[in-house]
């Protein structure tokens, strides 16, 4: 394993391949642009620190490799060969807006957030192309932290310290209910008013506690008819008058996946706001890749909040 007790460096495989392959020391130097002591030093250094003999001097400045050297030359030719794609994909990654970028997204939010981000930064940066993961709170936490995604949209709940989060526009509760619901005209509903009517209930993590957490401090406790964990399927059953859900961000137009239309209307008073917004791993740098999908997401739920 290369790591702080590696044997050799990148020069001096430098200078044994190209010694090598142009079988004179001085050659190799002009090559590299490097003075012949600094190669043959760096060739001594290399046997020594290897242990063989890589290189059977001739007359002159003459080189050829030995039975060892042959045996390690090609070796050395792809570790300098992946050292050169490494040191490429860096300067990509820091100078340009390039290649697959791995974005988690709350499932919750992802059918409606992610599509429109998504597109908008693909079309302003067509050599970049978004990765799409969704999950919930979690899995997205758990993606951050060991790297697989470097961005999640999300909602500023079940957050850690190690978990750095940007503001990007604000997301209030409403109830969404079939159009036929003698609610559904209202410009606002309290959670009293709810209360007693059946919820059909989003039973994932942090959404649950959050919505009944809206109940307990409004003093009030909510019917609950049914538990799901697919935020489509609420709103169908929705639509069909199995009861009311509560969101946070609006479905355009307000309807079920069949069609069927809905009614979203505010909760009035005084209730706790979710805010959407980019969760990525504190501490770590940024690529321009990165960066440049955070300007797009800032930019889209600005004009479109």
């Amino acid at each position: 394993m290369i790591g702080s007790s590696t044997r050799f460096t990148l020069r001096q495989l430098s200078c044994f391949v190209a010694a090598c392959e142009h079988g004179s020391l001085g050659t190799a130097a002009e090559r590299l642009h490097l003075a012949q002591a600094t190669v043959s030093a760096s060739l001594a250094d290399l046997e020594r620190s290897l242990g063989v003999q890589l290189l059977v001097r001739g007359p002159g400045r003459a080189a050829t490799p030995s039975p060892a050297g042959r045996e390690l030359l090609e070796d050395a030719r792809a570790v300098l060969m992946a050292a050169g794609r490494l040191e490429q994909r860096s300067s990509e990654l820091v100078a340009g807006v390039s290649g697959r970028l791995a974005i988690g997204c709350l499932v919750t939010l992802a059918p409606i957030i992610a599509p429109p981000v998504c597109r908008l930064f693909e079309q302003r940066w067509p050599g970049a192309e978004v990765e799409l993961r969704t999950g919930d709170q979690a899995e997205l936490v758990a993606g951050l932290r060991s790297g697989s995604i470097a961005l999640a949209l999300t909602y500023d709940i079940g957050l850690e310290a190690d978990v750095a989060f940007e503001a990007l526009a604000p997301a209030p509760p409403y109830a969404l209910l079939a159009q036929g619901h003698s609610l559904a005209r209202r410009t606002s509903v309290t959670l009293a008013e709810l209360a007693a009517e059946p919820l059909v209930l989003l039973d994932l993590p942090h959404s649950r506690d959050y919505f009944l957490g809206l109940f307990r401090t409004a003093g009030v406790t909510p019917t609950v008819a049914r538990r799901v964990t697919d935020i489509e399927l609420a709103r169908s059953l929705v639509a069909r008058d199995y009861g009311y859900t509560l969101g946070n961000v609006r479905p355009a137009p307000a309807q079920a996946v069949d069609g069927a239309p809905l009614a979203a209307v505010p909760i009035a008073g005084s209730v706790e706001t979710l805010v959407i917004g980019l969760a990525r791993q504190s501490g770590l740098r940024t690529t321009r890749t990165t960066t440049a999908f955070a300007e797009v997401s800032r930019e889209l739920l600005a004009h479109h909040p």
